[in-house]
């Protein structure tokens, strides 16, 4: 080839345009789930409080108001049935005491059990503050990858519930925002604490429980937003409930409208913002985890998933639990935490902790 040939080619090639870089193949979207489990929490007195966090959530998401009756008001009973998917008819849970073991959950494994055992690759954590979870999370094979319990400290002690709570919390949020964890599942405790021992005499005091409750929920909702903010494949929703209300002199473990409340709030991806829909239970909790983190949920399962519409009657009516106001008034944060600290079930891990039949 002359010279003149070899100029003549090169520009020829020079005219052709460079074909465009084809663009990097988008990261596959990633769902991820937190559950909030705030204890013993009636939301007409959410309502009533200063709790601006999970109002906001209900705003950003779909609420539902459900009663749980005729199902039994105790907390063992009812988380074990958010962390199953089945009744208490099925899990055969019915208190605090002898039938609370890990029996149970041969036969109806936990959410975590069923996400390890179909999706091992995706890491599962119970972050609690009650022992009885930290049982249910440990049961079946494989379990949680981790399971902790903040109510108890290293020597052995009891530790204060509104500790306990914001020491959950803050590995809550290190499990979120550090580790991008799949399924974390949290456990609340001042809420029922303050509804056993105060709320009877001093209803303000159970709603300070909830706003600082409240302010806990904020920080795990900021940090779930920021995760997905800086991971744009990652898709997350929160889901909050309780296992069940407190009469209006508290307690619970009746049937009363008061002790059978329980409420559901989804926010994510397939949840309209600012809905209500009473379809939601807590039997529901698992098989939308599951549906999210695209598990196939067992037959005999007595929840649906919240993505299809769940397992109760969307047109349930709202629970009669107008908000209690008799009583001490004048409360304040402040002096509701004080008197907690003065309770010994704040201070003693053999009494919440220990699985009081109380609870």
């Amino acid at each position: 080839m002359t010279r003149t040939h070899r100029i003549l080619a090169a520009a020829a090639l020079a005219a052709v345009p460079l074909a465009a870089a084809a663009p990097a193949p988008a990261a596959p979207v990633v769902n991820k789930v937190v559950v909030i489990g705030i204890d013993g929490t009636l939301w007409s007195e959410v309502s009533a409080a200063d709790a601006p966090n999970l109002d906001r959530l209900a705003a950003q998401g779909t609420l539902a108001r459900t009663s749980i009756a005729p199902h039994t008001t105790m907390s063992c009973v009812s988380w074990a049935t958010a962390l199953t998917g089945v009744w208490d008819t099925k899990h055969g849970i019915q208190d605090n005491g002898s039938t609370c073991n890990a029996g149970p959950f041969a036969q109806y494994p936990t959410v975590f059990t069923q996400v390890e055992r179909e999706r091992p690759a995706l890491s599962t954590a119970s972050i609690g503050t009650w022992e009885t979870i930290g049982m249910i999370a440990r049961t079946g094979n494989p379990q949680a990858d981790r399971v902790t319990v903040t109510q108890i400290d290293p020597t052995g002690a009891g530790v204060c519930e509104t500790i306990a709570d914001t020491n959950a919390t803050a590995e809550v949020v290190s499990a979120i925002t550090e580790d991008g964890t799949d399924l974390v599942f949290t456990h609340l405790d001042q809420v029922d604490i303050v509804g056993h021992t105060l709320r009877g005499i001093w209803p303000q005091a159970y709603r300070d429980a909830i706003g600082r409750v409240d302010g806990l929920v904020g920080e795990i909702t900021a940090a779930v937003d920021a995760r997905a903010a800086a991971h744009a494949n990652e898709r997350w929703t929160i889901l909050v409930t309780t296992d069940h209300g407190h009469k209006a002199d508290g307690g619970h473990g009746g049937q009363s409208a008061y002790e059978t409340a329980s409420f559901v709030i989804a926010r994510g991806a397939g949840f309209a913002a600012g809905t209500q829909n009473n379809g939601y239970t807590l039997a529901d909790i698992t098989p939308t985890v599951l549906d999210l983190l695209d598990v196939a949920a067992p037959a005999n399962l007595d929840g649906e998933s919240m993505l299809t519409g769940g397992s109760g009657d969307p047109a349930a009516p709202v629970p009669n639990t107008p908000p209690v106001d008799a009583g001490i008034t004048g409360s304040s944060s402040g002096s509701a935490q004080a008197a907690m600290v003065a309770n010994p079930l704040c201070l003693l891990g053999s009494g919440s902790a220990g699985g009081s039949s109380d609870r």
